[in-house]
């Protein structure tokens, strides 16, 4: 009797302990493969952690759920507008307060390949505004242990032909991913780049996220493909569009949603600088959410950059059709945009 009881228990925890492996692998699983039950492409948004990086991830997370949007997968971190340290914290603040912890993060380059230069702060010394509001409070998100190239080299072979990156920061990330596996690109759907200028007597100089990896950026128009490669130059952002900081503040800004008030916060620094708004990344992420509605006017060229004598300079050959390495994005709309704004970010309150 005492056997039968002892072999009844025993019996019972074997089966709870295979119940609870069961659980365990199917969480496991259900976690590791849910991504890929959704179908379309898949979005990697590599960025350096200001606020204008801040509002284009909101834009993509809000696209996907509000309007059937290309599904976001990861966050990739690199140096930029702050340190990577710092733009790993944002990450996490911004994925936490757009309820998207599921959202992974990959951690990238703390430094660019050579040399660089620092950054201006222009959003503040954190990126967001150095605010003390509720909105910099996160519960922590673990990064994968995968290194930011080392994930983009894996993610471009697991969906080949569909993942689209975007980046929004200095290229670090990319062009080591491209040194490590050279076939990195042609995996791609697409890949969206904010930065550069194109050369005029007004954009002599070099513009900030080119200036920040000159070398990166370089190796990545080496090996660019005009087909994938869509170049969002921030002169032609600045000269398309006309949009004062008075509609930033009392047209988008005085949206009662969450977001929008995080927002407010994290260019609480940046927006008195300024009369005009103009910030490229949420530019550049509009155009890959709905290039129809925003895009007037693109064209192929070879695209360059200079690595000793004015160094960090963009040049452009609109001609040599031979020798064409990226799509230029050469005139935004202005109203398209703005409205698309306005959808996005109202659309947490209907």
């Amino acid at each position: 009797m005492k056997k039968n009881k002892y072999n009844f228990i025993i019996a019972s925890i074997t089966a709870v302990l295979v119940m609870i492996i069961l659980i365990l692998f199917l969480l496991y699983y259900f976690r590791s493969s849910s991504e890929d039950l959704v179908p379309g492409p898949k979005v990697v948004i590599d960025h350096d952690g200001g606020a204008d990086d801040a509002m284009a991830i909101f834009m993509a997370l809000q696209y996907q759920k509000y309007f059937n949007g290309n599904q976001v997968i990861a966050l990739t971190t690199t140096h930029g507008n702050v340190n990577e340290p710092q733009v790993f914290n944002n990450t996490q603040k911004i994925l936490n307060i757009a309820d998207r912890r599921d959202v992974l993060i990959y951690r990238g380059s703390e430094y660019p390949l050579v040399k660089g230069v620092e950054s201006d702060y222009y959003f503040g010394m954190d990126g967001l505004g150095d605010s003390e509001s509720e909105f910099l409070e996160y519960e922590p998100i673990a990064a994968q242990s995968n290194s930011a190239a080392l994930a983009l080299i894996e993610m471009s072979k697991k969906y080949e032909g569909e993942l689209i990156v975007v980046a929004l920061g200095p290229l670090t990330n990319i062009a080591i991913a491209v040194r490590l596996d050279p076939r990195f690109i042609s995996r791609l759907l697409k890949l969206y780049v904010a930065g550069g200028h194109i050369y005029s007597e007004i954009y002599n100089a070099p513009e900030f996220n080119a200036e920040m990896d000159v070398e990166a950026y370089s190796i990545l128009l080496q090996n660019s493909k005009p087909d994938i490669v869509t170049l969002i130059p921030y002169s032609q952002v600045y000269s398309s569009h006309n949009i004062s900081r008075e509609w930033r503040v009392s047209i988008l800004g005085s949206i009662p949603s969450e977001l929008i008030r995080a927002l407010n916060v994290f260019e609480q620094k940046s927006i008195v600088q300024s009369e005009d708004w103009t910030l490229l990344d949420p530019v550049a992420m509009g155009i890959v959410l709905n290039g129809t509605q925003i895009v007037e006017d693109w064209r192929y060229t070879h695209n360059t950059i200079t690595l000793c004598e004015r160094r960090g300079t963009n040049t452009n050959n609109f001609t040599s059709t031979e020798y064409f390495n990226s799509k230029i994005i050469y005139k935004v709309k202005e109203e398209p945009y703005k409205k698309l704004l306005i959808d996005i970010f109202s659309a947490d309150l209907k």
